[in-house]
């Protein structure tokens, strides 16, 4: 029963606000139609036991009651078939109609006719518009003035008995009728306006919600766009780097190169002169160690320019050294003596290739804080100890230090104080996702303007056991 009443005054708009006003009156003419029906069923009940004397008045009444309630089965119809303002016009006129005629018979005062103007002007602003209800109180204001008028000049008679009569039950029941419709109407308007903004208030917060949402998402992607763009960047600036250093770099290979070349003449001239072969041993051994220290130092160079994903078990204090042997001509330009302080060789299990460029990267800048060259020897050092679970690797140098305004803005990307020297700005924002994505830690720094700074990094140490088989697994 509950889904056919709800499927008889479902709205037939889709728009909000009419919507809530088809709703209204649907269930409007739908409870006065049962109201009609009951009266109807009532009145057939009377007529089938009526006397003849009455019979006819019964009739009568019967037919009366069966056209308004054709009347009110057409309203709905109309409203159910997208035309409810004019159903609620013709609904509207209808109420106001009866009032008028009440008027006319009875007088202005009679109360009945008051509450039917009240339900016609609360009715209009519910079920069409403010502007009409506002037209409607006006055209009721002009009816009562002008049906008095009618009444004072005596152009019309009315019926005044009823002043002196006493209330009896269907006065009062249709008093309380229309009292009851008048509130049901302005509940059922309150309840929908309540709804709409209970949907509104849901879909604001939603919206929000989403917006914060999106925002959010909008932020993570951006921050990993950006990281992804500086390690794009950063690959080619490796290169760019790697050109700048080349001179320093083919001047490091110059010295095993020529020892080489001197060695393999001396043997031939050796061999050809009939010299002992422990004199040709010896010259093969330096030659050997020549190439051996030419092979290292390319492989150095290598990991520079190469980019890796792989974990293996490495030594900290190799990669550390093979970093000092790239940046050593730079150092010497710069007049910087690069010092390592290390009690023990230290193992992890990681990418060897990153925390080389990670050391690289923190040395080169240390090199760079001392520019423009002085005139005297510095130094920077790099300090590589165990302690209480953690690798603890330290960079200092006593250069021109950080401002304080620029401490907390120089792991960010593409914020350099070096500009003017053609840095990005990429390496401790790069150094920085490398220690806490690769190897879960932290990097902090100590700085004084004009004193030199300190970068630390804290990196925890897996004990041997667990990085030899994380080692083991790596292999084919």
């Amino acid at each position: 029963m509950e889904k056919i009443i709800q499927k008889i005054i479902k709205p037939f708009s889709s728009e909000e606000n009419l919507a809530r006003q088809e709703y209204i009156l649907n269930l409007i003419l739908l409870t006065t139609i049962i109201l009609i029906g009951v009266s109807f069923l009532v009145s057939c009940i009377k007529l089938f036991f009526a006397n003849p004397v009455s019979y006819a008045q019964n009739s009568l009444s019967l037919i009366l009651i069966g056209v308004i309630l054709v009347i009110f089965i057409g309203l709905l119809s109309l409203s159910k078939h997208g035309y409810s303002r004019l159903a609620a016009y013709l609904l509207l006129s209808s109420l106001f109609l009866l009032a008028v005629k009440m008027g006319l018979r009875w007088g202005v005062d009679l109360p009945a006719e008051i509450l039917f103007y009240v339900l016609v002007i609360i009715m209009s602003g519910i079920l069409i518009s403010g502007k009409i209800s506002f037209f409607t109180t006006i055209l009721c204001s002009v009816t009562f003035i002008f049906i008095n008028y009618l009444h004072v000049k005596q152009i019309i008679v009315v019926d005044r008995s009823w002043i002196n009569e006493l209330w009896g039950y269907s006065d009062i029941i249709v008093t309380s009728l229309i009292l009851l419709i008048i509130a049901t109407v302005s509940w059922l308007s309150n309840q929908e306006m309540k709804r709409a903004l209970t949907r509104a208030y849901k879909s604001e917060r939603e919206l929000k919600d989403e917006r914060d949402s999106l925002e959010i998402k909008v932020a993570e992607k951006t921050r990993e766009l950006k990281i992804i763009q500086a390690e794009e960047i950063a690959k080619v600036h490796r290169f760019a780097e790697f050109g700048r250093l080349s001179s320093g770099l083919f001047h490091d290979l110059i010295n095993p190169l020529t020892t080489v070349i001197l060695n393999i003449g001396k043997i031939k001239e050796d061999h050809l002169n009939n010299c002992d072969l422990k004199n040709i041993g010896h010259d093969l051994d330096q030659t050997l160690k020549a190439s051996n220290k030419m092979g290292d130092f390319i492989n150095s160079v290598r990991k520079q320019i190469k980019a890796s994903g792989q974990k293996e078990l490495f030594c900290l204090n190799q990669e550390i050294e093979e970093a000092i042997a790239v940046l050593n001509y730079k150092a010497m330009y710069g007049k910087v003596v690069l010092l390592l302080i290390t009690p023990e060789k230290i193992t992890i299990t990681g990418d060897p290739i990153k925390f080389n460029q990670i050391v690289t990267n923190l040395i080169s800048n240390s090199i760079d804080a001392y520019q423009p060259v002085s005139g005297k020897l510095q130094e920077v050092l790099i300090n590589l100890q165990q302690k209480n679970g953690f690798i603890i690797l330290s960079v200092k140098d006593f250069g021109l230090g950080i401002s304080f305004n620029n401490i907390s803005k120089i792991f960010e990307p593409f914020f350099s104080t070096k500009t003017d020297r053609g840095s990005l700005g990429l390496g401790l924002s790069l150094i920085k996702n490398l220690i806490e994505k690769d190897f879960n830690g932290k990097i902090s720094v100590i700085s004084v303007l004009g004193e030199g700074s300190e970068f630390i990094v804290k990196i925890p140490l897996t004990n041997k056991y667990e990085q030899t088989i994380k080692a083991a697994s790596t292999l084919p």
